[in-house]
């Protein structure tokens, strides 16, 4: 039986480079995209490329801090820029 855990570091092993996703450090929201040199180092982290300030930066998060900017933007449709 796979965990949760296993599974969402499994689909994150999946993220292709540049995958736009949101995460949160220090209760923070930040988003960014996937490293391009960012075979998941474990189940565990993945590397992850942000801007903090005006800088950019690439930093090892945990998984459970990511999310897929899609699926961040499906549970929160009031973010989506409205239509026509």
């Amino acid at each position: 039986m796979v965990t949760d855990q296993e599974a969402q570091g499994d689909a994150l092993t999946l993220l292709p480079a540049g995958e736009p996703v949101t995460l949160v450090i220090d209760e923070e929201r930040f988003f960014g995209w996937v490293a391009s040199a960012s075979p998941a180092h474990s189940l565990a982290c993945a590397a992850i490329e942000f801007k903090r300030g005006s800088q950019r930066v690439q930093e090892l998060i945990p998984v459970e801090n990511i999310q897929r900017l899609r699926d961040y933007l499906q549970a929160h449709p009031e973010l989506r820029p409205a239509q026509g």
